[in-house]
């Protein structure tokens, strides 16, 4: 179940294939649409062994700690994740579910926040970061991890 299923809203611009249709419509390689690979900067380092999930949805809350080989296949699933596209258009949407994905490293701490009307939104050290995209892996590892 992705995220616009949870929340009941379907969001198609700037998500996927959808993304993809949409630029070859407005004249935009799709290869742009889909997103740029990041830079090892932009990467939680793998020696990151303590991951936190947090699912906030209407009226409840649910967290769960992942350490050892399930926090490396997380870091490895978001270092996977591509670039979102400059311009891309989200739904507006405010409240409804969210999950917060938050990495602790010994020098620093990345927050990856998704939400039905959002890309992976994240900070390192509470500093803007270039949106993500979503996979269908980091989706179901995140939805899996809060029991969804």
């Amino acid at each position: 179940m992705n995220w616009s299923e949870m929340s009941g809203v379907r969001t198609t611009i700037g998500i996927g294939a959808s993304a993809s249709l949409l630029a070859l419509a407005a004249g935009v390689s799709p290869a742009l649409a889909t997103g740029a690979s990041r830079p090892a900067s932009e990467h939680v380092p793998a020696s990151v062994h303590k991951v936190e999930v947090l699912f906030q949805g209407t009226g409840q809350a649910t967290a769960r700690w992942k350490r050892g080989a399930k926090a490396a296949q997380l870091v490895e699933l978001f270092n996977k994740l591509k670039r979102e596209p400059r311009d891309t258009v989200h739904c507006d949407v405010a409240g409804g579910p969210q999950t917060t994905v938050t990495f602790k490293g010994a020098k620093h701490t990345w927050v990856a926040t998704q939400s039905a009307c959002t890309n992976v939104v994240v900070t390192r050290d509470g500093k803007g970061q270039p949106t993500l995209l979503p996979s269908k892996k980091w989706e179901a590892a995140i939805s899996h991890d809060i029991g969804r």
